[in-house]
């Protein structure tokens, strides 16, 4: 490894080192002088720094390849690239033995990693603020284990489509872990109510974001927890949770959810006129909202909505494959939402652009509608 200037005028200082365990496998370190250390792994692209020249599998001690002027500096993030597929245990090992000071790792989709290496780093770095986990196959409970023993100030976590996490791990996990704000367990498939609602209750001032798409086993004890205990939710994500009732969710919204801006429900089957009403007469913050694939819902819920109140802050609203809907109900939410910046009609049989056009309809003007197109916008 070797410390050299970027660009000129610039205060980064970038420090290439070759993380692969394959001589393909190079990959470039970055370090950021100032108030805040910053350590980014990606592809190597200079031949002035061939792949491979130290490999994960010699790394001796981080800290006798840092530069003398870095050594001792906090260094808060480290970030893996998804390319990296070399990276292993033995890397993270050694991460955790010389980087006890670090606050944020992202190895997401690096899928050799397997709870011995991720653990190695919970047990050195206690003042773990982030982790990133997205497609890590092999990762499983134990990790959580390991977090909630030794880094207490956890915040933020992602663990989309770690199969083998299930309930058992989140309840681990929140016996140590109380400071989460963000947690992403989308495709996580053998989680439920109760490692989720667990969680919810041990977290229930500090998390504002969850994430539970095609997680079919959550169902209304997880709702009913989040109504109950977590008035700081901002974003929650349940498209595909099948068994979530209208009455969990007309529960939710009438436990007075007003920090709630983001709310993605496609494919919740039981949602009808009664909770969509309530959630947009209750939820005056709601600023994205997703009902797609809902096939009760009609334009009944939009003529509930209270008329008394301010307009809707919504500015995105997805109603794609809702056939009940016409353009009835598209005027009427035009009259009350007035920051309107996106909204999904696909496969909606009575909402075409000819029937707007016709019913005379006015859509916001940087409003775009999207009646064909492929969905680019993700809640």
């Amino acid at each position: 490894m070797s410390s050299v200037p970027s660009c000129p005028g610039s205060t980064t200082t970038r420090i290439r080192i070759s993380l692969g365990l394959y001589v393909r496998d190079g990959f470039t370190c970055r370090a950021r002088r100032g108030r805040s250390l910053l350590l980014v792994l990606g592809p190597t692209c200079s031949a002035e720094w061939p792949p491979g020249s130290i490999a994960w599998s010699s790394w001796i001690s981080l800290n006798q390849f840092l530069a003398p002027s870095i050594q001792g500096s906090p260094i808060p993030t480290f970030l893996l690239s998804p390319m990296a597929s070399g990276i292993t245990d033995v890397g993270l090992a050694a991460i955790g033995e010389d980087l006890s000071a670090l606050q944020s790792l992202d190895v997401s989709y690096c899928r050799k990693l397997t709870d011995k290496g991720l653990s190695a780093v919970a047990k050195g770095c206690p003042d773990l603020r982030i982790l990133h986990l997205a497609g890590c196959r092999f990762v499983t409970d134990g990790i959580l284990q390991a977090l909630s023993e030794n880094c207490h100030n956890l915040e933020e976590l992602e663990l989309q489509g770690c199969m083998s996490i299930t309930d058992k791990g989140l309840t681990s996990l929140a016996s140590g872990c109380e400071q989460i704000k963000h947690l992403d367990i989308n495709k996580c498939s053998n989680v439920g109510d109760v490692g989720v609602s667990c969680l919810s209750k041990a977290c229930s001032s500090s998390l504002k974001t969850l994430k539970l798409l095609d997680c079919y086993k959550i169902g209304d004890e997880t709702i009913i927890s989040l109504a109950e205990f977590c008035n700081n939710l901002e974003t929650l994500i349940i498209g595909g949770c099948r068994d979530v009732s209208d009455d969990a969710m007309k529960s939710l919204a009438a436990s007075g959810r007003r920090n709630l801006k983001n709310l993605r429900m496609d494919w919740c089957l039981n949602i009808s006129d009664s909770s969509l009403s309530c959630i947009l007469n209750q939820c005056r913050s709601l600023e994205a909202l997703d009902i797609g694939c809902c096939e009760e819902v009609t334009d009944a819920a939009f003529q509930l909505i209270s008329s008394e109140e301010a307009a809707l802050n919504l500015k995105v609203l997805k109603v794609n494959n809702c056939p009940k809907i016409t353009v009835v109900g598209i005027g009427i939410l035009l009259g009350k939402c007035s920051y309107l910046e996106y909204l999904d009609v696909r496969s909606c049989p009575h909402v075409t652009k000819a029937g707007c056009d016709e019913a005379g309809l006015h859509f916001p003007e940087c409003c775009k509608v999207n009646f064909s197109e492929p969905d680019a916008m993700i809640i």
